[in-house]
């Protein structure tokens, strides 16, 4: 009987600090939780600072007043301005609608085979 008393004693002893385990597990995770839910909102409300931030940076009419007022520069008179077309070589001829060469013909110099 004494046998019987002192095996319930410790399964009892064994269960209540597994019990308290458990807990103070479950307290820590549930204040981790919190703590990455703070975190979390934090960083939603940086992000937004930070969408407002370069939607104001980036408009056109703020870029135009920067450059006017800290670089005193102005947009150029469009008699001036001269469009390039990056797409071709400078000084190549303008493409005509005749139809793409042969296969077979001669590389340009500096294109060879």
């Amino acid at each position: 009987m004494m046998r019987m008393n002192l095996l319930l004693l410790a399964v009892l002893v064994f269960c209540a600090l597994s019990v308290v385990t458990s807990q103070h597990q479950a307290r820590k995770a549930f204040i981790e939780l919190q703590s990455e839910k703070d975190r979390e909102s934090k960083l939603d409300q940086e992000w937004r600072e930070l969408q407002i931030e370069s939607q104001t940076l980036g408009t056109h009419k703020r870029i135009e007043q920067k450059a006017s007022r800290e670089l005193s520069m102005t947009l150029p008179d469009p008699k001036k301005t001269v469009m390039v077309n990056l797409d071709r070589p400078v000084g190549a001829p303008a493409p005509s609608t005749s139809p793409a060469p042969s296969p077979t013909a001669t590389p340009l110099a500096g294109q060879g085979k």
